[in-house]
């Protein structure tokens, strides 16, 4: 069993890929990576495993350095998002592979593969090959084959993106349940962010270069440390506004064209002397309201506002609203059983200090160590 610790890790092809990047995982952890594709993901758990040669740092298991240590020897199994299979052989010889290249004792195989099946709940399926069997079966057998080998460390890329829905949503309470992987550092890939704020323990959100922000599922949600961070994590994409601060008497205000919104009385304080300044601000659609369902019984700080409806959507749990307000076209989040009409005016709030600013600049969020000192606390 053992902590997964980065070191400093740098790799490069064309342009670097990882540039100094450092992280911890603590045995028993399930630690999700999310970004948008082709920003390193896999390359960093190809340098974990030992299939990528790193240009510089270490990598480390249970604090011994395994940099240059081979992939069959450092102890880390790693489950890909295409199955890799053998599509010659049954799923018993399948996840036993592992143990037959170690020369287990075929008594031990036929122990290991049985237990671990009944885990994952194919133990019907032994004799077929990969030919016979669902994606869903498919991406079972191939977690079987990283589980029966006892890993040191599970690195999971993208195993289930590419199943249907149902699947997908078994799978993850698999990844839940299973016991064996919190019994050893796990480091799991997707470019799902609701997946990331389901599975993981913890997040990273991946940037160039490396990971941009490290917490919770839920402080990288509420508390994006940049603009980057915000539009990668939640669906629809939250609304960004370019606009400038600006004094309106004792008080601090976003203005951009027609649109006027008050500062939260906490930001305004901090960023008091900062009249001028231009920044962008982040409406997620779900902490935008429509008045004729909602109803503000915890007394939130609003600002309302009339909206003419462009689109409405209904998506099965909720609907999307695109409406146009003050000049500026926004999303809202709605319930999927009220249908608006385009063209109907509707009465929206938006709880102002769940509003996020952000340098028009660099990106980053102006009210960072703000949500830090609320995390705290």
């Amino acid at each position: 069993m053992a902590e997964l610790e980065l070191q400093s890790i740098c790799k490069a092809f064309q342009h670097p890929v990882l540039d100094r990047l450092s992280l911890k995982v603590p045995q028993g952890e399930f630690f999700v990576i999310v970004g948008p594709s082709g920003i390193g993901k896999t390359t960093l758990l190809r340098c974990i495993a030992g299939l990528e040669n790193l240009d510089g740092g270490k990598i480390l298991f249970d604090g011994q350095d395994v940099t240059n240590v081979p992939p069959y020897q450092r102890g880390a199994a790693m489950t890909f998002e295409s199955y890799a299979l053998y599509p010659h052989k049954t799923v018993f010889e399948n996840i036993a592979s592992p143990l037959v290249a170690a020369k287990t004792e075929v008594t031990e195989i036929r122990r290991r593969v049985q237990d671990v099946t009944r885990l994952l709940q194919i133990p019907h399926l032994l004799e077929r090959k990969p030919h016979e069997i669902s994606g869903g079966q498919k991406q079972r057998t191939a977690l079987g084959r990283t589980l029966v080998a006892k890993p040191k460390v599970f690195l999971l890329d993208e195993p289930i993106s590419h199943l249907d829905a149902k699947i997908r949503a078994e799978l993850r309470i698999q990844f839940h349940t299973l016991k064996e992987l919190r019994e050893v550092a796990t480091v799991y890939v997707t470019h799902d962010y609701a997946e990331a704020l389901s599975l993981g323990d913890r997040i990273g959100v991946m940037g160039d270069g490396g990971l941009v922000q490290i917490g919770t599922g839920r402080e990288v949600f509420d508390q994006p440390n940049s603009l980057f961070v915000a539009q990668h994590l939640g669906q629809p994409t939250i609304n960004v506004l370019e606009g400038q601060l600006q004094k309106d008497n004792e008080d601090l205000v976003f203005k951009s064209d027609e649109m006027q919104l008050p500062v939260s009385r906490e930001l305004a304080n901090k960023l008091k002397n900062d009249s001028g300044r231009e920044v962008k601000i982040g409406l997620r659609p779900q902490f935008i309201h429509c008045l004729s369902e909602w109803e503000n019984d915890k007394d939130l700080p609003v600002f309302s506002f009339q909206a003419e409806v462009e689109l409405n959507e209904a998506l099965g749990s909720y609907g999307v609203l695109l409406v146009k307000a003050m000049g500026k076209s926004l999303t809202v989040i709605t319930s999927p059983e009220i249908h608006y009409s385009p063209g109907q005016k509707v009465e929206l709030s938006v709880e102002t200090n769940r509003s996020l600013y952000f340098d028009a600049q660099n990106g980053m969020n102006l009210g960072a160590d703000l949500t830090r000192m609320e995390a705290d606390g």
